[in-house]
């Protein structure tokens, strides 16, 4: 055939079969064959420029895995496609890739993505930020949906907290970029994280690792199986245990924060009943218990409050950016997670199409600790299991695709039940009043303000341990939609992609509040001097996180419907390069803010739950890619520009004493990415991307506090607008064959941020690279091998993330980094 290029499968080759259920589509299209046109030949011939990498491919050394020549093979549409052939921005990541790069769980895969940026904020389990492009969500209001959704095996995972965790016998991981509301629903408005684990096999299979590190690392992996009964049931189970010392270290006592803690089981069933049907069966179960939510470090000081705490014999307030913290000695700081799921895949050859049906459960809790002052003077806290979160979560997937002619065609139903729950229990601390007194004293003139105003004893106006009872916030959610995804193959050549989704979204949500004890508001509502400004200590004495006129029980509901849809071209200019244009839109479902803080003052109104609401966040994405991949695969050049608009934008932000949500008007993200691969020789892998996103809020309207309008115009808090990464691998046979060996360094910088959530100047996190390196040395069947490793190579010091702290001015407080960490780790692997 003229101009045919060897290294792909002839024609467009637009969807791939999986290895099981692969009769289902074993027909033949009439009328797709592989005739190039001229078009096609004469940009083929641009590719030979690649003939230098594209012949190492041909010559694939023993010790290199062959990978099917190149091609990885992805799930992004819910077909299996090759990844050059998918018309999305999308990135793929193997688990000998994950391995080689020392990923054990989804936050070290920016190191590899480089749109992807991953922060934590109060904590690993509960405090984690997934943002695409710039755009995410903070995790900080549990009624608050990810902007980026994570889907495990096909289980979506409502927040970032359920899905960033340790999660055994991972395949491939694909990062999905811009909004993907038709195929994968709601709550996809910036992309989403697509993690595939091994399913089980009727040959028997058994690997395990086991690491030590610095910090007092152990982490041990063990996965396997094989038939129980030959051809109708396989079993794989899957095992992580991982146990740090803390990175963080008190400035005072020693005790050190952060560590880690963590036990996850994964069991898998595979049953084939009949040669057109198999069912996949997964249960998974996993345990925390760490130390350190909240364990921020000073990063900037208001002299006015180190003064205050100097004059109260508390030095150490003063920050120190070496791993140290400042804490409350007698409080505890620790969080125990628990979460367990359960779900069922069943794929049906109907003749002539495939039912795919995909049920899950999956239940989240985590309980904490929290000295939220971050001080060493005891200002306020919350006792064990004041503080907690909770998920329960029943998913149900339908869908039916088949092809008809020249058209590939999928309709689907999806159907959610959500319950979300969020606990807060701030107590007072022994040190507040004496605080406070010093705060005012000098504009009062009063040696003890806050008693001369509320007329109570000296101390009696903040008792200690008085506070909240407890804030019960509990949001249940009902979601339905149906969907269409379709292709139309108009030639050889062209595809036009359309697909459409209508969602209806129902939110409920129950207030209970009880308990509150603040003897000093009380005193002050009591003489008709709680208004703010009636006194110079009533708005901090009668502060709504304090104040008991809110106790009292609350619900409202609120119903949205809301369509999502893309319209895709997909053309094949030559063998070797694929071009689309696209255009989405996506859709993030509103909420309720599950904090006290959301109800107007008590001022203006009382309390009504419907204060509490906030609308639905909506994403339109104009994209346009191309993807190069040379005659066998040496060499890939992925790039794609875009230009993403959210309309009512969710912003959570913390002011030190209360956690916001709210709408603003528009944020946009344009800018490109581009992705390289290549096998330059014999055993070498090299990679390299690069993302530029200019992610800025538009204009903001009088009406929002003063310091959300001043974000107006400003790029978005821990959105770097340069991403650079790159990898260099070498994977070979040594020792005359006896031996194999590699080598892996991969590298990540990312430029200037503002990493507080309002974009406080002072909260600046300067530009920054990070490196991690592997050398491993084994036998060629893998039967054993033996890995020195190390992350953060230069031990760069870096803030993710920053918030005010409590009751403290200007006093910025920012979570640290990771330092260098190193260790040994010992594979085996039997086949």
């Amino acid at each position: 055939m003229p101009c045919a290029m060897p290294g792909r499968a002839s024609g467009p080759a637009k969807a791939i079969q999986p290895p099981q259920l692969s009769h289902l589509y074993n027909q033949k299209q009439n009328g797709r064959e592989n005739m190039k046109r001229k078009l096609g030949c004469g940009l083929s011939l641009a590719a030979l420029v690649w003939a230098p990498f594209a012949s190492a491919q041909d010559d694939v050394s023993p010790g290199q895995a062959a990978d099917n020549g190149g091609d990885i093979i992805v799930t992004a549409t819910k077909r299996s496609q090759n990844l050059q052939d998918v018309p999305i921005a999308v990135s793929a990541f193997s688990s000998e890739q994950l391995q080689k790069s020392g990923i054990n769980d989804t936050r070290e895969l920016m190191t590899l993505a480089p749109s992807l940026n991953l922060t934590s904020t109060t904590s690993d389990s509960a405090g984690v930020v997934i943002r695409l492009r710039g755009v995410g969500s903070e995790a900080i209001n549990p009624g608050l949906e990810s902007s980026v959704a994570t889907f495990v095996d096909g289980v979506y995972r409502s927040r970032s907290n359920l899905s960033l965790t340790d999660i055994p016998g991972i395949e491939r991981i694909e990062v999905l970029r811009g909004p993907q509301g038709t195929l994968f629903g709601k709550n996809t408005s910036a992309g989403l994280i697509n993690v595939i684990t091994f399913a089980p096999k009727f040959e028997p299979s058994f690997d395990a690792a086991a690491s030590y590190g610095n910090y007092d690392l152990v982490r041990l992996n063990a996965g396997g199986g094989g038939a129980l009964v030959k051809n109708l049931l396989a079993v794989r189970l899957d095992a992580a245990y991982q146990r740090r010392g803390g990175f963080l270290r008190d400035f005072d006592s020693g005790h050190r924060y952060r560590n880690r803690n963590r036990l996850t089981l994964r069991g898998q069933l595979l049953l084939t009943p009949a040669d057109d049907v198999e069912i996949r069966l997964i249960a998974d179960y996993g345990h925390r218990r760490e130390t350190g939510p909240d364990t921020y470090s000073p990063i900037v000081n208001d002299p006015v409050y180190v003064g205050i705490f100097q004059a109260m014999g508390f030095d150490s307030h003063i920050g120190r950016q070496d791993l140290t913290i400042t804490t409350t000695q007698d409080r505890a700081s620790v969080e125990e997670t628990d979460q367990w799921g359960l779900s069922g895949e069943l794929n049906w050859d109907l003749g002539g199409a495939r039912l795919t049906s995909i049920t899950g459960y999956r239940h989240w809790r985590n309980d904490q600790a929290r000295e939220v002052d971050y001080a060493e003077a005891d200002l306020v806290y919350i006792p064990f299991k004041a503080a907690a979160q909770a998920f329960d979560t029943f998913t149900q997937e339908i869908r039916l695709d088949g092809s008809a002619g020249p058209v590939d065609w999928m309709i689907g139903g999806f159907y959610s039940h959500e319950t979300a729950f969020g606990r807060y229990g701030y107590r007072i601390g022994r040190d507040l009043e004496p605080f406070l007194d010093r705060l005012f004293g000098p504009t009062t003139g009063q040696a003890n303000p806050i008693s001369f105003y509320t007329g109570l004893p000296v101390g009696a106006s903040y008792p200690e341990g008085s506070g909240v009872g407890r804030d019960d916030f509990r949001q249940t959610s009902r979601s339905i939609s149906v969907f269409t995804h379709n292709v139309w193959h108009l030639t050889d050549r062209l595809d036009l992609i359309g697909g459409l989704r209508f969602t209806r979204e129902a939110k409920h949500v129950e207030v209970d509040i009880v308990g509150t004890q603040n003897p000093g508001c009380q005193a002050l509502i009591s003489v008709g001097l709680s208004a703010p400004g009636a006194t110079p200590i009533s708005g901090i004495q009668c502060l709504q996180l304090f104040d008991a006129r809110y106790d009292g029980s609350y619900t409202a509901r609120k119903v949205e419907k809301e369509w999502s849809g893309i319209a895709t071209i997909s053309y094949d200019f030559s063998e070797a390069l694929h071009g689309y244009a696209t255009y989405s839109r996506g859709y993030k479902a509103g909420g309720f803010v599950l904090d006290r803080a959301g109800f107007r003052p008590i001022a203006v109104k009382s309390p009504d739950a419907d204060d509490l609401a906030f609308d639905p966040e909506l994403a339109t994405n104009h994209e346009a890619g191309l993807k190069f991949r040379s005659p066998g695969g040496g060499v890939t050049v992925n790039g794609a520009v875009f230009y993403t608009r959210f309309t009512d934008y969710q912003l959570s932000y913390n002011t030190g004493a209360a956690l916001i949500t709210t709408n603003i008007p528009r944020v946009t993200a344009k800018g490109f990415e581009l992705e390289l691969g290549a096998r330059p020789a014999p055993g070498w892998q090299l990679a390299a991307g690069v993302t530029y996103s200019s992610s800025r809020y538009g204009g903001i309207p009088p009406g929002p506090p003063a310091n959300v309008v001043a974000i107006a115009g400003q790029q978005l808090a821990n959105a770097p607008k340069w991403v650079v990464t790159g990898s260099v691998g070498w994977d070979d046979l040594v020792a005359g064959g006896s031996l194999r060996a590699f080598v892996q360094l991969d590298g990540r910088y990312q430029s200037d941020v503002l990493t507080e959530r309002l974009l406080r100047p002072t909260s600046g996190q300067k530009g920054y690279a990070l490196f991690n390196a592997r050398l491993g040395v084994g036998t060629p069947d893998e039967r054993w091998a033996l890995e020195l490793w190390a992350r953060n190579l230069a031990d760069q010091r870096t803030i993710g993330s920053a918030i005010p702290a409590t009751f403290q001015g200007a006093t910025l407080v920012g979570a640290q980094g990771e330092p260098r960490t190193y260790g040994l780790t010992i594979r085996t692997k039997l086949r």
